[in-house]
């Protein structure tokens, strides 16, 4: 079992969303834990459009700091960042990892004005991130990080 930390810049879900499809598409190939630069309360958009999809997120944990557990030293095999280029230079980068990918994904908030504008841009987000983690499972599948093995 690989150890995968999924991490992106603030807690508007992202990480949760890859987190739940990759434990979902990845079956018992990975142990996930996601963490963020900045802690905060979930969106609710991020809640509503999941739900939508049937999963609920109402109750998830607080991710933890990036910085945190790269403080205490943790390891993962694989790191996924889904953030912006400039916040994923400001991650520490953590000993033994073996793939880092990074899929640069705006939140919803940042580009979209109003509430309904928001919860569409919410859902191509979704889409979005599930996308990349069915390609992500693919290509492992397929072995093409051979350094995974």
């Amino acid at each position: 079992m690989l150890d995968v930390l999924i991490i992106s810049e603030d807690h508007y879900g992202k990480n949760l969303i890859a987190n739940i499809y990759l434990k979902e598409l990845g079956g018992d190939c990975f142990n996930i834990e996601c963490a963020g630069f900045e802690p905060g309360p979930l969106d609710p958009l991020a809640i509503i459009i999941m739900k939508l999809d049937g999963y609920d997120l109402s109750n998830c944990e607080t991710p933890y700091s990036v910085f945190e557990l790269y403080k205490q030293g943790r390891r993962y095999d694989i790191v996924i960042t889904i953030c912006p280029k400039r916040i994923e230079e400001k991650c520490p980068h953590f000993s033994g990892t073996l793939l880092w990918l990074n899929w640069r994904l705006s939140a919803p908030d940042k580009i979209a004005e109003s509430r309904i504008d928001r919860l569409q841009q919410t859902r191509i987000l979704r889409d979005s991130i599930k996308s990349d983690v069915a390609e992500f499972v693919d290509n492992y599948q397929e072995g093409k990080w051979s350094m995974l093995k």
